[in-house]
């Protein structure tokens, strides 16, 4: 597995955000997706935790795991203005137009 330096760390946390409110919401063909997405990433045995209590349906461990990784990592993150990705993301939609 790569070390933590080698991923996409504030992607991640952001999506693990995101499929913390999906179980909250209870979306559960939403969640799939996004577990989808995460295994894009290269992985770590933090993510592959997640990965396989999502992938199992154990939504209580996978919230356990997921608030772990957030704090274990939480200030490991940079701040980045949002502007940037949002800035990046309207470039790729005009590249493709």
């Amino acid at each position: 597995m790569p070390d933590i330096e080698n991923i996409d760390l504030l992607k991640i946390t952001k999506r693990l955000e995101l499929i913390k409110s999906l179980i909250s919401l209870e979306e559960e063909n939403e969640i799939q997706i996004h577990i989808s997405k995460l295994e894009q990433q290269r992985l770590t045995f933090d993510l592959d935790n997640i990965i396989n209590s999502l992938r199992e349906k154990s939504y209580s461990k996978a919230i356990l795991f997921i608030e772990a990784f957030i704090n274990k990592h939480h200030l490991l993150t940079i701040y980045i203005d949002p502007a940037i990705h949002a800035l990046k993301f309207e470039i790729k939609v005009l590249e493709t137009e």
